[in-house]
């Protein structure tokens, strides 16, 4: 080969592994605009278990948001979901949960807020005069407050609300200002 050539082909191959750096950041920098799960300053009690996809990047995350498809299309750009233990005073261990959704856009978010709200067991809940749904406010957000009936004796709080296109759902337990601490914790 003539050194003409071998220094095309080196300059190619230069400009094809920059093009390709470039392109590697851009990437990079889209997942990093999706909150981190909380994992430090939780609020007492609370105890991370996982983290996903991070700790498990097999996992299937679409089936942790199978109740915000509905009426309304969305079209999730990712997912993450931390889940937590709450031990109570009196020994008792909860689940928890908090799940981020990034969308296109702020209309898709709102979206997948009214097909999460218009859940069938909500609207059963609803329509048997019960009341479910409240009014909170995370970290400056309006959250639609829920009180998720799990069976006759328990439920648990629900938070929902959005940061522009990032929908965020903590689902604390049947303790009010724990499940609140829970959700401010997201940091959105």
């Amino acid at each position: 080969m003539r050194l003409i050539e071998m220094v095309c082909v080196l300059s190619i191959s230069l400009l094809i592994a920059s093009v390709m750096g470039c392109i590697a950041d851009e990437s990079d920098s889209s997942l990093k605009s999706n909150p981190d799960i909380p994992k430090t300053m939780l609020p007492d009690g609370f105890k991370l278990l996982a983290a996903l996809p991070e700790m498990d990047s097999s996992v299937n995350m679409t089936e942790y948001i199978t109740k915000f498809y509905g009426e309304k299309k969305i079209e999730p750009l990712e997912i993450s979901v931390g889940i937590y233990q709450w031990e109570a005073k009196d020994g008792m261990t909860y689940d928890a949960k908090i799940t981020y959704i990034r969308l296109p856009d702020e209309e898709q978010a709102l979206a997948a807020i009214d097909n999460f709200r218009s859940q069938g067991d909500y609207v059963r809940q609803l329509s048997r005069g019960l009341d479910i749904f409240g009014n909170a406010t995370v970290n400056g957000h309006d959250a639609l407050e829920i009180r998720h009936i799990r069976n006759s004796k328990s439920y648990k709080y629900i938070y929902l609300w959005n940061n522009v296109n990032v929908v965020v759902l903590a689902e604390g337990n049947n303790d009010r200002d724990q499940s609140l601490q829970l959700a401010a914790a997201t940091g959105l």
